[in-house]
């Protein structure tokens, strides 16, 4: 079975792979890496997660979990430069974009006062999520990144959490494949596996 998935969601799964796989032994996977996974014909690919729905209508989608985001930092670099206490604080410091496209810069947040929108300047941006994360964590500056690839890191006190006050954008996943009429076995399992493992991670995030 060929999964197309963003590289941070392709990190927290693939130790789960190993379960599936045992539970299995007859099915093989191959996870096609890529922040986007555009064309699932063209790619080849029997199934991919996405944070929006397809454009494709000839797409089966199903809802996984709902994702939140914060804006994080190193502690060396709140050393150096403190903690914004307003989302307007960020155009005063140094930011990390995860470029995904159009409105990657558009970081926006809700708080007491209601909608808050920053337009992010930066100087450094990059379309893969490990690798802003990897520059987060030498202290950088501040990036906006999804909770799953943030949990760790601010366990262990590696990064903080900054604006408490405030909620940032929050992004709907879904596991997307072609019609249902002819959908493999093999494909279904590794759905009903990919359900499982986001509401297990759910549960995770709201420990």
């Amino acid at each position: 079975v060929r999964i197309g998935m963003p590289v941070g969601a392709a990190i927290l799964l693939v130790s789960d792979f190993t379960s599936l796989l045992a539970r299995h032994p007859g099915l093989a996977v191959e996870l096609v890496v890529s922040e986007y996974a555009d064309d699932l014909v063209a790619e080849r690919l029997d199934l991919a997660l996405r944070f929006e729905q397809p454009a494709d209508t000839s797409l089966v989608s199903r809802a996984l979990t709902t994702l939140a985001s914060a804006p994080v930092a190193a502690p060396a670099y709140l050393e150096r430069h403190g903690a914004p206490e307003h989302p307007s604080d960020l155009l005063k410091h140094t930011c990390i974009v995860h470029d995904m496209g159009p409105g990657s810069t558009h970081w926006a947040f809700t708080g007491p006062e209601g909608a808050v929108d920053v337009e992010i300047g930066s100087v450094f941006r990059s379309n893969n999520s490990l690798v802003v994360r990897q520059a987060a964590l030498s202290g950088y500056g501040i990036a906006l990144l999804g909770d799953p690839l943030t949990l760790t890191e601010i366990r262990a006190g590696r990064l903080y959490r900054l604006l408490p006050k405030y909620v940032a954008r929050r992004r709907q996943s879904f596991v997307v494949y072609p019609s249902r009429r002819h959908l493999a076995q093999r494909t279904r399992v590794v759905i009903d596996f990919l359900v499982e493992q986001f509401r297990q991670l759910d549960v995770r995030l709201r420990d």
